[in-house]
């Protein structure tokens, strides 16, 4: 029972809309997205704690374009343990009026029961360090193709997600990179 009753709450928070905070208005997200840009490997410099992540470092996002428009996205990291973790899957862009926001759905059980919100709230005119968050304000990335970067590159960044009501005292700044 413990464990259907688990289910039911991962369930409960993974459909959007179910856990948006009905006082605050979904963040502002980019205007427009060049999917072809913004390929490549995404080093997370920092993150909003979340069970799916929880004791995960050198954490790293591969995107690439599909063939027929999607994105693939390729998760990865190391466990506490030291043993490297990943999940595939791709993201889609159901409004072309709404280029920031996109849905991603994992391959794996039970992750691909549900798509969830990633939503592009900035990325820099060079299309190498990007914040991104959740419409109900409970994940933000802060994410770099530079490994070598750092907390104090994303000042620009973490006062945008401050001002958009993200909480900012709460961002866990990865410790580690994944780096070939």
């Amino acid at each position: 029972m413990k464990i259907f009753s688990k289910f039911l709450l991962l369930i409960a928070a993974a459909i959007p809309g179910v856990s948006c905070s009905p006082n605050r208005p979904a963040p502002k997200t980019i205007s427009s997205f060049d999917a072809e840009r913004y390929t490549g490997e995404w080093h997370e410099i920092g993150r909003l704690p979340n069970t799916f992540e929880r004791g995960l470092v050198a954490a790293k996002a591969t995107y690439g374009k599909n063939a027929d428009g999607t994105i693939s996205v390729k998760n990865e990291g190391l466990k506490p343990s030291g043993k490297e973790t990943g999940i595939e899957g791709k993201a889609t862009q159901p409004k072309v009026s709404d280029p920031g926001k996109l849905l991603v759905r994992f391959d794996r059980f039970p992750a691909n029961l549900f798509a969830g919100d990633y939503w592009i709230l900035d990325v820099n005119s060079s299309y190498t360090r990007a914040l991104v968050g959740s419409p109900d304000y409970k994940f933000l990335w802060l994410l770099s193709k530079d490994p070598a970067d750092g907390i104090e590159d994303f000042t620009t960044q973490i006062s945008k997600a401050k001002e958009l009501g993200y909480d900012t005292d709460s961002i866990f700044y990865n410790p580690k990179r994944v780096s070939e």
